[in-house]
């Protein structure tokens, strides 16, 4: 049967997701044909996430038109319509985040009369499965893992036969929904391959760190142990409790074998490792870093600054690693715990990254502002902590509530976001808009972040004009953007 799979993306965010590329693979290996109608190229919104940073101060500007990278100037919907009507499709399956999900409405109500099953899928409608399956161009709803319950659904559709009890899925049947549990958690070395031949060849180009790469996505392991307060993770780890423990590893030599195959057949010159806690389990990292010893691909990871120590950096750099990434979030001690469900201290953060940024390694700093109940001065905290790392690439994104997490019903209950709003782009839009702190602050204190942390406190003053979006703060963030940029960014 043919599978019309549909990836609802940001634009021009050019990773290539693991989980269509699993779905096609499993697909495939069931005895399916699929193909892909990806929206990364469409002009969804205004200006790219990656524009948004390089305003920001946050990385430096690319230019993936260089690479013959190029926005698509049709449109999404009539361009959706027309593949449907010429690869007639048994089975529409759209992968979507809660970013994206008027992406995604916007492509399915443009064919909701059309007599194909539309089955949508992801971690927004994992986390928000009523909410999905009410909408009238959506037949089928995937909570959790799909890669068993898709194939089980084109294998049963292909058959003809009844496909209402397939667990891990919500059907409409005869006016109601029928709501199966969630079955058992995937074995991640029994999955085949991820399946890069549906995605143009465009989608390889990747800006990491000021150059653009060839680049593609490993999964290393799925999950993550902890919990933090804005993350999924905690609400994943409850949906399969009574399967057991939701993260889980995969076998090493497989990544590697995968990895050799993808970089042969597709070019690649650059690596992402996915893994939210990479430094987890010594047996695993020293038996990466043996078998990845002679690939001489450079390679990102990402994980925790409590994990660093010098003797794994010294081994990441033997083999090739270019990036790690590692979240501050926040840098106010108590906040962190008692708000976030991070515990971590300050000083185990910086040590971490002192370590890290001395290896020789490209480190960059994840941190978030506009948190429910965060004030200015908290924000202050979270800078102070980034001055005394500033050798790392400090990253400053806007917090914005997603469903299924704690810090949603937070929000939520709090009245700063109405129940019904959707998650922005965690580089472009303010989240939630609180008394003490509006969204109008929030994304003053996001673009003078790198300002704050790198320049001299004597000209904090004027930062704190450049914060304002009107003339004198627009020409005061210019100024001081001239002087970053001549120092810290060339």
């Amino acid at each position: 049967m043919r599978i019309l799979l549909v990836y609802a993306n940001s634009f021009m965010d050019n990773l290539i997701p693991v989980g269509v590329s699993l779905l096609s693979a499993c697909l495939k290996k069931a005895g399916h044909e699929t193909k892909l109608f990806d929206t990364t190229f469409y002009r969804t919104r205004e200006k790219t996430g990656d524009e948004a940073r390089v305003e920001t101060l946050q990385i430096r500007e690319t230019k993936l038109d260089d690479y013959g990278v190029h926005e698509k100037k049709a449109d999404a919907v009539d361009d959706f319509k027309k593949l449907v009507d010429d690869y007639k499709p048994g089975l529409i399956a759209v992968s979507i985040v809660e970013t994206t999900y008027f992406i995604a409405l916007n492509l399915l109500n443009g064919i909701k009369d059309y007599d194909i099953p539309k089955a949508v899928g992801g971690i927004h409608a994992t986390m928000a499965p009523g909410e999905v399956i009410k909408e009238e161009a959506v037949d089928i709803v995937c909570v959790g893992e799909g890669e068993i319950a898709l194939t089980e659904l084109a294998d049963r559709i292909d058959k003809g036969t009844d496909y209402s009890d397939i667990p891990n899925l919500w059907v409409k049947n005869d006016g109601k929904v029928i709501e199966n549990p969630v079955g058992p958690l995937v074995k991640l070395d029994d999955l085949p391959d991820q399946d890069w031949s549906i995605w143009e060849k465009e989608r390889f180009y990747k800006p990491m760190g000021g150059k653009v790469w060839i680049c593609g996505p490993i999964e290393f392991d799925r999950g993550c142990p902890h919990q933090c307060a804005f993350c999924c993770n905690a609400g994943l780890q409850k949906l399969y409790k009574q399967h057991g423990f939701y993260p889980r590893s995969r076998s090493v030599k497989k990544f590697i074998d995968e990895f050799k195959g993808k970089q042969k057949r597709y070019g690649l010159n650059y690596l992402f490792v996915m893994s939210e806690n990479f430094f987890q389990g010594n047996g695993r990292f020293n038996e990466f870093v043996e078998l990845y010893r002679d690939i001489k691909i450079p390679f990102w990871v990402e994980t925790r600054p409590e994990t660093v120590t010098e003797e794994r950096l010294k081994m990441l750099k033997e083999v090739g690693c270019e990036g790690i990434s590692m979240g501050v979030e926040h840098g106010n001690d108590e906040y962190r715990r008692k708000v976030l469900n991070r515990f971590v201290s300050n000083d185990a953060i910086i040590k971490g990254f002192q370590m890290a940024i001395h290896s020789g390694i490209r480190v960059t700093a994840n941190n978030i502002v506009g948190y429910p109940e965060e004030t200015r001065e908290l924000f202050f905290d979270t800078v102070e902590v980034n001055r005394q790392i500033k050798g790392a690439y400090t990253m400053i994104n806007i917090f914005s509530p997603h469903r299924g997490t704690s810090l949603w019903k937070l929000a939520v209950e709090k009245g700063y976001i109405p129940k019904d709003t959707f998650a922005g782009d965690y580089r472009l839009d303010s989240g939630i808009d609180m008394p003490h702190l509006s969204k109008e602050a929030i994304k003053g204190l996001q673009r003078t972040f790198r300002l704050y942390v790198y320049l001299p406190k004597e000209m904090w003053p004027e930062i704190e004009r450049a914060e304002k979006f009107d003339e004198e703060g627009n020409k005061a963030f210019e100024r001081l953007s001239k002087i970053y940029m001549e120092k810290y960014m060339k």
